[in-house]
C-alpha cells in the first residue's frame, strides 16, 4: 500500500512539475503566420481513402508516399501467391482423398498411397491456411485504405526537422533502487 502511495505521489509530482517547465511550444507567436504544410497543398482524406479502395496503392500515390508502394504490392503478391499455392495443394489432396474413398486409386499418383486419415487432415490444413490467407488479404486491403486516410489527415501535422514537434522520443537511463534500466523516453508537450 505504501509503495502504491509513493508511486502515485511521484507521478503526480512529476506531472505537475513537467507542465510548468516550458511554455506552449506549438502556439504561434503574435508576429508569426500559421501556415499548413509550408507551401504543400492539403490532401482530402476521403479522396485518398476512395482512391485506395478503388486500387490499392493509389491513395498512397495521391498522398505522395511512393515508398509504400513496394510494401503494398509486395504484400499483395505474397498473399496472392500463398492463396494460390494453398488452393492448388488443397485441390490435389482433396482429389486424392476422393480417389481413396471411392477406390479409384492411380498407382502412379503418390498421394493415392497415403491413408485416408492423413489425406483428410491435410485437406483440412490446406483449406484452413488458404482461408486464413484470404482473411489476411482482406485485412491488408482495409489497412491500406486506412493508411492512406490517416496519411492524408496527418499531412499537415507539424513534424519535421525545422518544425517544433509536440512529441519527442529519446533514449533514457535511470536508476531505481540500485538497478540501472535503459529504454526510450517519450515526452509530449500540450
Amino acid at each position: 500500500m505504501l509503495l502504491r502511495l509513493c508511486v502515485f505521489l511521484f507521478l503526480m509530482g512529476s506531472w505537475v512539475t513537467s507542465g510548468a517547465q516550458t511554455a506552449d511550444s506549438l502556439a504561434p507567436s503574435p508576429n508569426e503566420l500559421l501556415v499548413q504544410g509550408e507551401g504543400s497543398k492539403s490532401k482530402e482524406p476521403s479522396t485518398a481513402a476512395l482512391l485506395s479502395a478503388a486500387l490499392p496503392g493509389l491513395g498512397q500515390i495521391y498522398n505522395k508516399k511512393y515508398w509504400k508502394l513496394p510494401i503494398v504490392y509486395g504484400g499483395a503478391f505474397a498473399l496472392g501467391y500463398g492463396i494460390d499455392w494453398n488452393n492448388d495443394r488443397y485441390n490435389e489432396v482433396r482429389n486424392a482423398l476422393f480417389a481413396v474413398r471411392t477406390d479409384n486409386k492411380d498407382p502412379d499418383n503418390p498421394l493415392h498411397n497415403i491413408s485416408e486419415s492423413v489425406l483428410s487432415r491435410e485437406t483440412d490444413s490446406f483449406r484452413r491456411d488458404r482461408d486464413f490467407l484470404i482473411i489476411g488479404s482482406i485485412l491488408a486491403y482495409l489497412i491500406v485504405i486506412v493508411d492512406s486516410y490517416v496519411d492524408a489527415h496527418l499531412r499537415d501535422f507539424p513534424l519535421g526537422k525545422n518544425k517544433k514537434t509536440a512529441l519527442h522520443l529519446q533514449p533514457s537511463m535511470r536508476e531505481d533502487f540500485g538497478q540501472i534500466s535503459t529504454g526510450l523516453a517519450v515526452s509530449i508537450r500540450f
